[in-house]
């Protein structure tokens, strides 16, 4: 049986064509920098179908990331790690974002620096599209910041970015 899987690291090598991660990504880029407010963030993506994965720069340079959960996150409890801590509470902890208590505040004095991922995985635009497909695999990530060699954001790559390559490389598209 043929998979996606599969199709993602067939014949690269046999043919000697090795596809740089800058070949395929996308390069305009939505960035928000540190100091942006919740509601400027929420505000600025009100009109996408889904909330994207949103580098945050400082002087171009990738320092943090929001994704979907960075905000689901804003509705738990003030420090949800001391939640963890006790396995019990975590087995039956969710998110009910329609019963949490949010002031209207918030929107104005939660900035990007407090909700963003602060450990990111980032991929440089010189790696081959094998290396970010098999990254974004082992660390189930659907897109990846895509940087040059001093850090600097250069675009984002995301599975189907790759896939499609694929499908090109191989004639179907």
């Amino acid at each position: 049986m043929l998979t996606l899987r599969h199709i993602g690291k067939r014949n690269y090598k046999k043919k000697g064509v090795e596809m740089k991660v800058k070949e395929v990504m996308f390069k305009e880029v939505i960035t928000v920098e540190r100091y942006v407010t919740l509601r400027d963030l929420l505000m600025k993506f009100k009109g996408f179908h889904t909330f994207p994965v949103v580098p945050v720069v400082d002087n171009g340079k990738l320092i943090g990331i929001v994704r979907l959960q960075n905000l689901i996150d804003v509705f738990l409890p003030y420090n949800p790690e001391i939640l963890k801590m006790a396995a019990f509470f975590d087995e039956f902890w969710e998110e009910d974002i329609f019963a949490a208590e949010l002031a209207p505040e918030m929107g104005m004095l939660v900035l990007v620096e407090d909700i963003m991922d602060h450990e990111f995985i980032a991929v440089n635009e010189n790696e081959s599209i094998e290396k970010a497909y098999n990254l974004m695999r082992l660390h189930k990530k659907d897109q990846l910041p895509v940087v040059d060699d001093d850090g600097n954001l250069v675009g984002m790559v995301g599975v189907f970015d790759i896939i499609w390559a694929v499908f090109h490389q191989k004639g179907i598209v």
